[in-house]
């Protein structure tokens, strides 16, 4: 005997799951500049870069900024190949939180996304984790903050193949929080240059410190940035 429809299981999808609309119902996104954070956010990060490549585009050990330990030939292509696969996580992960080009180029939003997991956080993570001994030692922030940055990274990626649009949201955004830790360290590294600050005890407080409290000041700016926008309607944070 046929199953009464009315009376059938029903299966209902996630929540946050989202079905792609033609394009003609997609919401309009505003202009860029119409994101004030947008292009603040791309002057940082090329700032940033373009402090940090110029010692190693000659590819010269001696004009590492940071000290290259001789007796681990290893170290230096290590340490190019690291910042070169955290370049494109910076580069992508900028590209990826700039909602005109996730609304109006989906598909190039989707491949730069899975450039930043493979191509930038991946294997930058992993090469964090065999450098930090040789060009510091043991660091307890540096290593929590790669372990929880492919954590966060893994569970945004998963949670795009789910589907699930609300949960990805939150899980990448964390990622950008330990994508972008590095950067707060150049920033203390400049605020003291210009203050003039010579004592080494500073210094040395700053340097066992940025590794913690980077990706902490990030974390909670993310989190503040989920609880403003949680009772936005879904097309207009996606």
């Amino acid at each position: 005997m046929a199953q009464n429809l009315d009376t059938a299981p029903r299966t209902r999808p996630a929540p946050d799951v989202v079905k792609p609309r033609p394009a003609a119902e997609r919401p309009t996104a505003p202009a860029w500049w119409r994101r004030p954070w947008v292009l603040p956010l791309g002057v940082v990060v090329f700032a940033f870069l373009s402090f940090v490549w110029p010692p190693y585009l000659g590819l010269d050990p001696k004009a590492s900024l940071i000290p290259i330990r001789p007796e681990a030939p290893q170290h230096y292509p290590m340490l190019v190949a690291h910042i070169a696969t955290g370049t494109i996580s910076l580069v992508t992960v900028v590209l990826q939180l700039w909602p005109w080009l996730r609304r109006r180029h989906p598909a190039a939003h989707r491949l730069i996304g899975r450039t930043y997991v493979f191509a930038g956080v991946l294997p930058s993570a992993v090469l964090a984790f065999l450098i930090t001994p040789l060009s510091m030692g043991p660091s307890v922030g540096t290593t929590l903050g790669g372990v929880l940055w492919l954590f966060t990274t893994g569970m945004g990626f998963a949670r795009a193949v789910q589907g699930r649009i609300l949960a990805h949201r939150m899980w990448m955004l964390y990622s950008f929080a330990f994508a972008i830790n590095i950067v707060w360290g150049r920033v203390f590294v400049v605020l003291l240059m210009s203050l003039g600050v010579q004592n080494q005890a500073i210094w040395s407080q700053v340097a066992g410190t940025a590794p913690w409290l980077g990706w902490v000041i990030n974390l909670f700016l993310v989190q503040w940035w989920l609880n403003r926008t949680a009772d936005r309607p879904l097309k207009e944070i996606v």
